[in-house]
């Protein structure tokens, strides 16, 4: 989407460590290191691979947040030079470095000097607050790789632009693999290394639509693939995600065609991405949104039939590392839930249902794009937020969310595995109305998004609303 412009923080200065030999480029490039689909665990509770399927369940890094500085109740500190960790209940497992100070232009200044000072804060940060699985996601040319006339004004980040970098060739980028060569080698003057804390690489942001990128799908992946061979090499476990893709596409062709375009390209020219990334927010307009239900069938369950009919890429994992309520920025909703649209439970209710379509269906992960400002801050929604993640972890779902056309509103219901073994039923209606809703034979309680449990019995006429509830089956023994 369309994040506000970073100011660039006090310098702290270092020199590049160079770059890896050709010969090495090629020989990573065409390797997929065997356990490069995951985060590598960093702890022994944390699987490293979480799934909706079979024995291994969903993980605290199936929940997702963006935190950076821009802007005050996004992490960023007093005066703008200090990153601040959110303070919530709530603690998502899995941190995207995106509009986080971390973009290639806002470190490399050129000549091979590179500009620290936020990145050693996070390092330092993420040190402090393990386990959390970090994903750093790569945009941004510097300017002083493009003509004059191409980094004029916005699209920007500091020193930055949408243009394609002026010593790229069909062999990549010179100075993008220097700045990912000094980059996955860093550490912190505090002893605190990317290679060790920073697992997970999103190659491009959002490649499909002019704001991130003005070249063309093959020279993103020209850019990108020695790039990949450089953190194979240096990171342990690294994870490569796709360049993510968006219904925003504005290549002409449409989302699904670029989508599809970049799944073939990858096949005939060499795989070199673990996971499969893409970004869907609830954004109809500036002012208005959609509900969740109906923005997974218009766009995420399309991506999702054109991954499992592409030979190659039926069993990929895929996340979506950015998404929230809408993200225009002001006069629009910046990053809220329209309240001339929906009232506070339904709001909260559609971040949970959110996470259940997305966690139902297969997502390895669901990043919400400043999470400490949409949800963090607002007591209802970070108390749901935190009750989901406690119901959801390491629980299983057999099967995707469905949906039933029941009279005067839809039923949701969502089969699940609880982490003891208990048996469980989510379920809702979209309908801020509310309907009657009768208990299935066999769960004898339901828990709600405040914390509640509440004793029921087969047959029983409940009243299930906006935010999902959980009914659980009687207890194990």
């Amino acid at each position: 989407m369309f994040p506000p412009l970073i100011a660039r923080n006090a310098r702290s200065l270092f020199i590049s460590c160079g770059s890896l030999p050709l010969a090495t480029l090629f020989l990573f490039f065409f390797l997929q290191a065997s356990s490069a689909a995951s985060f590598a665990a960093s702890s022994s509770n944390e699987a490293s691979h979480p799934a909706t399927t079979g024995k291994s369940g969903l993980r605290v890094s199936n929940f997702a947040f963006q935190c950076g500085i821009g802007d005050t109740q996004d992490c960023e500190g007093p005066g703008g030079n200090s990153i601040v960790w959110p303070s919530t209940q709530a603690q998502p497992g899995t941190l995207r470095l995106h509009d986080a100070g971390t973009h290639w232009s806002t470190i490399d200044e050129g000549n091979g000097v590179y500009n620290w000072t936020t990145l050693d804060q996070w390092l330092d940060l993420i040190a402090q607050h393990q386990p959390v699985k970090v994903i750093q996601t790569f945009t941004w040319v510097p300017c002083y790789l493009v003509g004059a006339k191409q980094c004029l004004g916005p699209p920007t980040a500091p020193s930055g632009t949408n243009v394609p970098p002026g010593d790229l060739t069909a062999n990549g980028s010179p100075a993008f693999n220097a700045f990912v060569t000094a980059f996955v080698q860093h550490c912190s003057p505090n002893g605190n290394c990317v290679s060790k804390l920073i697992k997970a690489y999103e190659m491009w942001n959002e490649w499909d639509i002019n704001y991130h990128w003005t070249g063309t799908m093959e020279q993103v992946y020209q850019m990108i693939a020695p790039a990949v061979a450089i953190i194979r090499a240096n990171v342990p476990n690294a994870l490569i995600l796709t360049p993510s893709a968006t219904p925003d596409s504005d290549t002409a062709v449409g989302y699904q065609a670029d989508f599809q375009n970049w799944l073939n390209y990858e096949n005939e020219h060499g795989r070199i991405s673990d996971w499969v990334d893409w970004h869907v927010y609830l954004s109809v307009n500036s002012t208005t949104t959609n509900t969740p239900e109906v923005q997974w069938e218009k766009y995420s369950a399309n991506y999702l039939a054109i991954l499992a009919s592409t030979p190659g890429w039926e069993t990929t994992p895929w996340v979506d590392t950015e998404t929230n309520f809408n993200g225009a920025p002001p006069p629009g909703l910046n990053y809220t839930c329209p309240a001339a649209q929906y009232t506070p439970d339904d709001c909260t209710g559609q971040i949970v249902r959110w996470q259940l379509l997305h966690a139902s269906n297969g997502a390895r992960g669901l990043a919400w794009y400043k999470w400490n400002s949409t949800i963090g801050l607002n007591s209802q929604y970070e108390t749901a937020y935190q009750y989901m993640m406690q119901y959801l972890n390491a629980g299983t779902f057999p099967s995707p969310c469905s949906v039933a056309a029941t009279p005067g509103a839809p039923t949701w219901t969502c089969t699940f595995t609880e982490s003891n073994g208990t048996k469980a039923l989510w379920v809702w209606t979209p309908s801020e109305s509310g309907m009657n809703y009768m208990v299935p034979s066999g769960y004898a309680d339901y828990r709600d998004l405040k914390g509640g449990k509440t004793n029921v019995s087969a047959s029983q006429i409940i009243t299930i609303g906006v935010e999902p509830i959980m009914l659980e089956a009687g207890s194990v023994h």
